[in-house]
């Protein structure tokens, strides 16, 4: 055994545990109060910690901000690997990523919300480099699922991969903030389930980008 190693390995342990603590407070606290009405203390308050031990990890709450999306994307939307996608062609991989997506706000509702707070921070203040950086992967993937269809035939060939890619994103992202912003008012308006809805966006978005030949077969 080596002492420094695991005194060096317990620290590292110790800030993960810190900074994890400090995100999922600051994440609560976003959602519930709103970014702009949030105060460093009051994260600390609810980290547990003190506020200048915070300032250790973050140099202000818009950072955490950025922290808790970019730990969004790493955690759920990142993860989908081409090579691990269920066999099919393109188009049936971009249906079954899309509808992934959609399950997996259904088991964290919180990412709805949060992430519609965090689109009015990044629509103030945001750097357009540093968003494609984050989603780049996820971005990637999708870009390549969708020449995949065209080159088999599933997805209609007079699509841009690069700029249905990037609809596609933007989909998602509205319903987001539309959804969370409006919640239960959603369901009370149109007599639908907020989820449902979703899906049947969804559902006509796919329809429209596969070819005649795909959706005949």
């Amino acid at each position: 055994m080596d002492p420094v190693k695991d005194t060096q390995k317990t620290y590292q342990n110790h800030r993960e545990i810190q900074r994890e603590r400090i995100l999922e407070a600051a994440e609560i606290l976003f959602i519930r109060n709103g970014i702009d009405n949030v105060s460093i203390s009051s994260i600390a308050a609810v980290a547990r910690i003190a506020r200048k031990t915070l300032y250790e990890y973050f140099p202000n709450k818009q950072e955490i901000a950025w922290a808790i999306m970019q730990k969004i994307f790493t955690e759920r939307y990142t993860s989908f690997d081409p090579y691990q996608l269920p066999e099919g062609n393109g188009f049936q991989r971009v249906e079954y990523f899309l509808f992934q997506i959609i399950s997996m706000l259904e088991l964290y509702p919180e990412h709805i919300r949060f992430i519609a707070e965090f689109d009015t921070l990044y629509a103030r203040e945001g750097d357009a480099i540093r968003m494609r950086k984050m989603y780049g992967l996820g971005g990637d993937l999708i870009i390549h699922m969708i020449q995949q269809g065209i080159a088999d035939g599933s997805i209609r060939a007079d699509f841009d991969p690069d700029l249905l890619s990037a609809s596609m994103l933007n989909l998602v992202s509205g319903m987001n903030s539309r959804f969370s912003t409006l919640g239960n008012q959603i369901k009370d308006e149109y007599g639908q389930p907020v989820m449902e809805l979703y899906r049947e966006i969804c559902r006509i978005f796919l329809r429209g980008i596969q070819s005649n030949h795909s959706a005949q077969g």
